[in-house]
């Protein structure tokens, strides 16, 4: 303690008739509170201890990446907490370490692997280390928030969002070009997008040229938040009006002439990309493809998810790459410290520059700020990715959704060359998913 911020008290002590005597006793116990004092503050300034975080990935992240969502902001807030990031593997991942008991301290998983992480009971409840460590919320964006509510029956976080997935309408600005046909633009409808993929359909040169991927029928049906199985019933539920519009735009994509091949359109992302086959392709979040595709001579850019006319600015579900407390972990504060450096202001901002991260923030400099010092990006419409919205997940997720969506996808390939009506083609689906769950459901 600094002895002249405890002098005004002696003085006053004096005033009042305290004797010399009694005074120098003061000073005695001002030296051991001073003392004390400077014991503490010693204390208070001792490091923590130094603490390894292990970590499970479900999916590769470039180094880069890696520095610049994690590592960075970790070691600028928390220098004692080290990261030890593993990527899961066929024959070792997050099935395989729950069997062997060697499960991380932290998981980064998407939003299709939320039900599997919670049966699997790796999820730890974040709502006490909200609180216990201040954490805003409110900064975060509300759909995503929103559809991380949607898994917890009774109040439960199990998981933070570090980045958004996107959805966009990529093309291939030197196809447009060649058949003098103008760019796609941003607020397109589906319709739209697929009579302008008619006028890039076409044989150049002894090469098929396709239009528009077809991506899949789950992610076209994105944007209407669709259940698989009715809430009140529990059965399956997609012989439904919404989901008959859903194969009703891919019915239109596979229909147009020339824009598929004997592969039913397996090959898109690799005929966009690198064969550079493909005029147009709806498609989640490429940026971290295209270093590699533009160096193959791709001259691309992007507009906004083509739309539905009644669900105008959506281009999908929320979806985003989660960080996940395991519950057997001995470091759950330093886990919960993890996110929330990862998710400081100052650190999103400095990835969003770089394009590592599509920020969950909805702070608008931070938004602004995507991609601005990345080469691959520059002069890019990258800003289509935030003029369209998410919207929550649909309200009835179940542990069975995955079977579904595997079997509408394989359906919707029924119709490359008209092979069957939507109608009968819902109708074996339904059959098809009910089969799967029940033989699921026996197990």
């Amino acid at each position: 303690m600094n002895y002249k911020v405890i002098m005004p008290a002696l003085a006053l002590a004096l005033i009042v008739g305290t004797t010399a005597a009694c005074s120098q006793g003061g000073a005695g116990s001002k030296g051991t509170e001073q003392s004390n004092a400077q014991g503490n503050e010693a204390k208070k300034e001792a490091p923590p201890e130094p603490v390894t975080i292990e970590l499970l990935v479900g999916w590769k992240i470039i180094d880069e990446d890696l520095e610049q969502i994690f590592y960075k902001p970790l070691a600028a807030k928390y220098p004692h907490i080290k990261l030890n990031i593993t990527t899961a593997t066929t024959t070792n991942n997050i099935t395989t370490m729950v069997a062997a008991g060697t499960v991380p301290d932290m998981l980064i998983m998407g939003t299709g692997n939320m039900q599997q992480l919670l049966d699997l009971n790796v999820a730890l409840d974040l709502n006490e280390q909200i609180k216990l460590q201040g954490f805003d919320m409110n900064k975060l964006d509300p759909s995503i928030v929103q559809t991380i509510k949607s898994f917890g029956k009774k109040g439960e976080i199990f998981a933070l969002p570090y980045g958004l997935n996107y959805e966009a309408l990529y093309y291939n600005k030197s196809l447009f070009d060649r058949f003098a046909v103008g760019y796609p633009t941003d607020g397109m409808t589906w319709d739209a997008v697929i009579d302008l993929a008619r006028k890039v359909t076409r044989t150049d040169g002894g090469v098929q040229v396709r239009g528009l991927g077809s991506s899949t029928l789950v992610r076209i049906a994105s944007p209407l938040a669709l259940n698989r199985f009715d809430p009140a019933t529990g059965k399956v539920s997609i012989n439904t009006e919404a989901w008959k519009r859903a194969f009703q735009v891919y019915q239109s994509i596979v229909s147009i002439p020339g824009n598929t091949n004997d592969k039913k359109n397996s090959d898109e992302l690799n005929a966009f990309l690198y064969d550079k086959t493909m005029s147009m392709y709806p498609y989640i979040g490429l940026f971290h493809r295209m270093a590699e595709a533009a160096k193959g001579g791709l001259d691309w850019d992007l507009a906004t998810y083509p739309q539905f006319p009644d669900k105008p600015g959506v281009y999908g579900e929320a979806d985003a790459y989660y960080l996940f407390v395991t519950p057997n972990s001995k470091h759950q504060k330093e886990a919960f410290q993890v996110i929330s450096a990862v998710l400081e202001k100052e650190a999103q901002l400095a990835a969003s520059k770089k394009g590592s991260v599509v920020t969950p923030l909805i702070d608008k400099e931070v938004r602004d700020s995507f991609g601005k010092e990345s080469e691959v990006l520059k002069g890019k419409n990258v800003q289509a990715i935030f003029k369209h919205r998410p919207v929550p997940i649909h309200s009835n997720l179940t542990k069975f959704d995955a079977t579904a969506d595997g079997q509408l996808n394989s359906g919707a390939l029924q119709l490359f060359g008209n092979a069957k009506d939507i109608n009968t083609i819902i109708r074996e689906t339904e059959e098809a998913i009910n089969q799967k769950v029940a033989a699921q459901g026996s197990k």
